[in-house]
């Protein structure tokens, strides 16, 4: 069972990853080897004027990938669905008695102006 189990997972992984990079073995294989990716794929090879390189089918080719790999969403599914999310809400509990609890709060006046109407200098030598 066990090694059924990894040989699948394995397929999948290989299977994901190919997909997946499809886009950029392409990349690449025009970056590494353009001369043989020109000559194998140049649509323009008898106006080399146009400076294509393989760049049109290039792009003809990663358009074509990028279209395949998107399918149609169904938009129709998705208007019905409900999500439902359920949270147990916590209990909170108060040790003691709220009346216990005295506020024993006084206005505290401590404030006193030294208001001097003649400025004292310091002593002359």
């Amino acid at each position: 069972m066990n090694k059924y189990r990894r040989t699948i997972t394995t397929l999948f992984l290989v299977l994901t990853l190919a997909s997946s990079l499809k886009v950029a073995g392409t990349l690449g294989y025009y970056a590494l080897f353009t001369d043989d990716f020109i000559e194998r794929y140049c649509e323009n090879k008898e106006r080399p004027e146009l400076h294509c390189d393989g760049k049109c089918y290039l792009a003809k080719m990663l358009l074509q990938e990028s279209n395949d790999d998107n399918p149609p969403i169904n938009v129709e599914l998705l208007k019905n669905e409900t999500v439902l999310f359920l949270e147990k809400s916590p209990v909170f509990e108060f040790i003691g008695d709220k009346d216990s609890v005295i506020a024993n709060y006084q206005y505290t006046n401590h404030y006193e102006y030294n208001y001097q109407k003649k400025p004292t200098h310091p002593p002359r030598m």
